[in-house]
Formats: C-alpha cells, structure tokens, sequence
C-alpha cells in the first residue's frame, strides 16, 4: 500500500518506473496497480490491516482516483502527458497526502 502511494505521488518515481520498465504502457500500470492489486476492500486480509479510520481514508482516496480517472487523457507520449494534466496532479496530491496519513 505504502509502495503504491509512493508512486503514485512522486513524478519521480513515476518517471523511473516508466523508464525502468520499458514495453509497458506505465499509465494503465499506475491505474491497475491500484485498482486491481492494491485496493482490495472486500479481502478480509486487507481489511484486518486496517483501522476503520484508516480504511475509511483509502475507501474516500479510492473514491477520488476513479472519479478523476475518468478524467485523465490518452498518455501518448506516457506518464509525461498526465504529469502534465491537472486531473493526474490533483491524484497525486491526493495520493501523497494519504501516504502522510498513513505512515507512522
């Protein structure tokens, strides 16, 4: 989870993943990495990780992301085109104020 926000709030780390693994289309990474293998509400593994408050925070940031999701751009030129998209940079706000959140 922690690793994921990371990424998903740092241009940085996006960058050198996309470079890091090349023949990937890194955006659609950025999406399933979080919808399909980290936010997993109805495991009840993942749901005993969690406070009820911290699992409420991660239902609202999830809330966000698929909402403004909807709103990003085709990624022709990669991450570079969400890194500049308002939609992407409003995620990742999101995405790292969750993360302050959530680390001891």
């Amino acid at each position: 989870m922690i690793e994921v926000l990371g990424i998903l709030s740092s241009s940085q780390k996006q960058l050198t993943y996309e470079r890091d693994v090349p023949g990937i289309p890194v955006t659609s990474e950025l999406l399933s990495m979080w919808f399909d293998d980290t936010y997993l509400p109805d495991s009840k593994a993942f749901r005993e990780c969690f406070s009820e408050n911290e699992l409420a925070m991660l239902a609202a940031f999830n809330e966000y992301y698929d909402q403004y999701s909807r709103r990003l751009p085709e990624a022709a030129n990669g991450v570079a085109d969400w890194l500049n998209d308002d939609a992407w940079r409003q995620i990742m706000q999101r995405a790292s104020e969750l993360l302050n959140k959530l680390q001891p």
